[in-house]
């Protein structure tokens, strides 16, 4: 997908890059911290459909007690507002971690790509703000777009930009009961 995805909202750098290298080539709306990403789904798109991506950080955003669990494996679960078309995808324990789980469940070598393999040095890299177009990371993520839980990433991100408003509880967790 080329165009641009406003409605697709990633918390971190990281996020973002790995969201702009397998489904939104044109970008997305990266926002700095899970409570900004909550404002923006609040404020800007109060009415309108929005899919936010955040870590599953010890504290959370309030806004998250107005959403429900649709389906969720290890890394990954995806919750739906009760009221609104809003989406909040929460990266267990967080997304550096995410993706050096998936690394090592695939034997990638993070170092084939210039990455650590520790995660308190890898962490240090994914927080630069360079990071969202890290040429590294967008290797990485595309050698490894379609294993485990990446692939389950990928396919729910482009699950929920193709099916916007129409999106269904019972499709998203076949998304995830495929990818077991």
């Amino acid at each position: 997908m080329n165009q641009r995805a406003d409605f697709i909202i990633p918390e971190c750098y990281i996020d973002t890059n790995l969201v702009e290298t397998l489904v939104c080539a044109g970008g997305c709306n990266h926002q700095k911290g899970c409570n900004q990403v909550a404002k923006v789904m609040r404020e800007k798109f109060a009415n309108r459909f929005a899919v936010g991506i955040i870590d599953a950080d010890k504290r959370k955003p309030g806004y998250l007690n107005e959403f429900s669990e649709v389906a969720a494996n290890e890394h990954i679960r995806l919750m739906r507002h009760r009221k609104l078309p809003h989406f909040i995808i929460l990266v267990y324990p967080a997304a550096d971690g995410f993706i050096l789980s998936c690394a090592d469940a695939a034997d990638v070598r993070m170092s084939d790509y210039g990455l650590s393999p520790v995660l308190k040095e890898f962490t240090a890299q994914t927080k630069d703000v360079t990071s969202n177009k890290d040429l590294r990371f967008k290797r990485l993520f595309k050698s490894m777009e379609n294993i485990g839980e990446i692939r389950l990433m990928k396919s729910l991100v482009s699950y929920l930009v193709n099916n916007t408003y129409r999106a269904s509880d019972n499709e998203i967790s076949a998304i995830f009961r495929e990818m077991q």
